[in-house]
């Protein structure tokens, strides 16, 4: 009977809601450019925007789920994220496959999103047509013993034992695999000639490791003393305690090729369009979220297997991330403009498929550790910047979610008390950047739930999808409504704004109505100046930069450069701590925010910082003595934020005028205090890091 009531109780949500969709008439409409994402009420033009993540994928994996219970739950918002492949955790791909392909079916218009690991996978997951040299390792060392092609644990002397570690990984509890291969007559790494190993043992002192052979679909094989090679596989996780080591996928564009001639990223993009294909696992599908994959690697991988560290860089060039977008790219051209592409991008290492993928996640916002959203501005510039530079249709998105870590090997991280008011000033930003919103740190239950839903997504108690409707327009940036301290000196730029700026081994000159900042030396890795003397008054200080800058030689012109705007640290005694906020530049102009909340001093030095040394343009600038305080209007509300450690009064007659309004009527394990449904006057205060929600105050709770 219990499990009878959740389901009654589940299914009348579920018509509610769909009854508010249907009533609100916001149900995308087919215009024939995307047949399949057009009908997506996801991509629609009406707030919030709002989809279950991977609980969906857990519930649907647990041994004996039944589906029309799970579809009861997970039907509630506007579509699921999961894992339906075995590429991470085990599982996964026995039962959700189906699960969300019948989903799919029975919600049309709801999203089904497969959440897949960009950057590595486990070995024991389906191999493919992926050869050893498609694999990333770490330098190696010599094989100095005569290794027989026999099963079962050998060992093998090598030339430098102190490059393979036991009790590693996440948990500390796992041994490097180990890729075998044959040295050419020239000395060169041959991995068409190989074996897969698992490390049981090192035994330094002898320098000896022993390894169990014939891992992960391989057969022993006899390498010759002097004439074979032993590397760690470059991995990372595992990613559960039932999990495995993943191995990294070489994506550079100096990675080895198989005998058809083709990198990893040739293989990679054709094995997983193939699931898409029709009849193929994933079909039913509408895309792809590509967790963690890098831009970068962390550590000295040997991306052109040649035995020696390179991290991918050769001749300047980070091959590793440019064969991250050509992989981008040609899973572009398998799947066409119709399924959806996104991959994590809430760190400057993460991904640049700025004009391939749809849009980016981030993973916790602003930052998975970062519950004080201290990086408020950096979180806006990411989602800004990707909801200009992204492929149509756009899609950015917050999971919105926080850890911070243990210190415990056994249990890596853990998920912080974060009060009411930090989560909806993340909600708040999610509707502000036009972003949709999906979960991990879910809101307790209400009686009758297995799964809440946050308050502010579907209008409280009154369970209405997109209830605020469409926007009046972007969101209101109050501070840039504040006057500019700079007094107009950098906005146009012109001689005022050269005589404020300063850099070492820079030129400075005013050009096509910005200023253009060239670096002497071609080869410098980043461009630094300082705009000088920025008046302040009081703690806050709100800088809007509109900024250039050329493409980096070597790269594709859509690739954005990195960039940081941040105050900088004083010549002489510190006042001001220095902090910066990242952001983007490209060829185009786009304007960045840096909001800093706690300026001690009378005047600040900006510092502005580039990667590379191609020539970068600033302008205009002004700085506003305002917190960074947001207000977005809607058919049917308005939605505020106030990022500022301080409390915040918004005039709601100015900024929403002739409008009646009143809060959302809250569930009772929320935050009911705060969302009680009463009525605000003329104007409403937010306490310090808080956002609001509120809706006209003629609509109904119940429909």
């Amino acid at each position: 009977m219990d499990r009878l009531r959740r389901m009654m109780f589940a299914l009348c949500l579920v018509a509610t809601a769909a009854a508010a969709w249907a009533a609100a008439g916001l149900a995308a409409e087919p215009d024939g450019r995307f047949d399949r994402l057009d009908r997506l009420q996801v991509l629609g033009d009406a707030y919030p925007r709002a989809f279950f993540f991977r609980a969906s994928e857990g519930a649907a994996a647990r041994r004996g789920a039944d589906y029309d219970e799970w579809d009861v739950t997970f039907s509630r918002l506007m579509g699921i994220q999961g894992k339906a492949l075995d590429e991470e955790v085990p599982g996964r791909g026995l039962r959700n496959p189906d699960f969300f392909t019948r989903f799919k079916q029975a919600h049309p218009e709801q999203l089904v999103l497969l959440h897949y690991n960009g950057n590595a996978r486990d070995p024991r997951f389906d191999g493919g047509p992926f050869f050893a040299g498609h694999w990333l390792y770490y330098e190696g060392a010599t094989v100095l013993s005569e290794v027989p092609a026999e099963a079962g644990p050998t060992e093998i002397r090598v030339s430098d034992p102190s490059r393979f570690h036991t009790s590693m990984g996440r948990y500390r509890s796992s041994n490097d695999d180990i890729g075998l291969c044959v040295l050419d007559a020239a000395g060169r790494l041959d991995w068409h000639a190989s074996e897969q190993a698992r490390l049981v043992s090192v035994d330094r002192e002898r320098g000896v490791i022993t390894v169990e052979r014939g891992c992960y679909g391989t057969e022993p094989r006899a390498f010759a003393a002097g004439k074979a090679y032993a590397a760690a596989h470059a991995t990372e996780g595992p990613w559960g305690q039932r999990s495995h080591l993943m191995w990294f996928y070489n994506y550079s564009t100096h990675c080895p090729k198989d005998e058809g001639g083709r990198t990893c990223a040739d293989v990679h993009a054709d094995e997983l369009a193939d699931r898409f294909a029709p009849g193929g696992q994933l079909a039913a599908f509408d895309g792809v979220e590509f967790d963690v994959l890098f831009h970068t690697r962390a550590r000295q991988a040997d991306c052109d297997a040649d035995g020696k560290p390179d991290g991918g860089v050769f001749g300047g060039v980070n091959t590793y991330g440019l064969g991250v977008i050509r992989f981008l790219e040609r899973l572009r051209e398998r799947l066409g403009e119709d399924r959806l592409i996104t991959a994590d991008g809430h760190h400057d290492t993460h991904q640049r498929g700025f004009g391939v993928a749809n849009g980016i996640e981030s993973e916790g916002w602003p930052a998975l550790n970062d519950r004080e959203v201290a990086d408020w501005s950096g979180g806006l510039n990411r989602h800004d910047f990707w909801a200009v530079r992204g492929r149509a249709p756009i899609f950015n998105y917050i999971n919105h979610k926080f850890t911070e870590p243990t210190g415990d090997p056994g249990r890596p991280e853990m998920r912080p008390d974060v009060p009411w008011p930090i989560h909806r000033l993340v909600l708040a930003a999610a509707v502000m950047t036009n972003s949709a919103v999906c979960y991990s740190y879910a809101p307790p239950p209400e009686k009758g739930e297995t799964f809440g839903v946050w308050d502010e997504l579907w209008m409280g108690t009154a369970h209405r999808l997109a209830y605020l409707g469409r926007p009046a327009g972007p969101a209101r940036r109050l501070a840039a409504e504040a006057p500019d301290r700079l007094g107009g000196a950098a906005a146009p730029p012109g001689e005022a704004l050269l005589k404020r700026l300063s850099g070492n081994g820079l030129r400075f000159a005013l050009d096509a109505g910005a200023v253009k900042v060239t670096a002497d030396d071609a080869s410098a890795s980043e461009i630094v100046f300082r705009l000088r003397g920025v008046p302040c008054d009081g703690p806050d200080l709100v800088v809007r930069a509109t900024l250039r800058a050329a493409p980096l030689p070597g790269y594709p012109e859509a690739m954005a450069r990195l960039a940081h705007v941040g105050i900088a640290k004083p010549e002489g005694e510190l006042v001001t701590a220095p902090v910066r906020y990242m952001t983007w530049a490209d060829g185009q102009a786009f304007t960045s925010h840096a909001y800093f909340s706690d300026v001690r001093s009378k005047t600040v030095d900006l510092e502005f910082v580039f990667e590379g040394a191609s020539p970068v343009w600033i302008g205009p600038v002004t700085a506003h003595a305002a917190p960074d305080a947001m207000v977005r209007v809607f058919e049917h509300g308005v939605v505020l934020a106030n990022p500022s450690p301080r409390p915040q009064t918004f005039d709601l007659a100015r900024l929403a005028p002739g409008r009646s309004l009143r809060r959302i009527r809250g569930s009772s394990r929320q935050d009911p205090q705060t969302n009680s449904g009463a009525p605000v006057g003329t104007t409403v205060t937010l306490g310090p890091k808080d956002g609001l929600f509120l809706v006209d105050a003629e609509a109904r709770d119940q429909m």
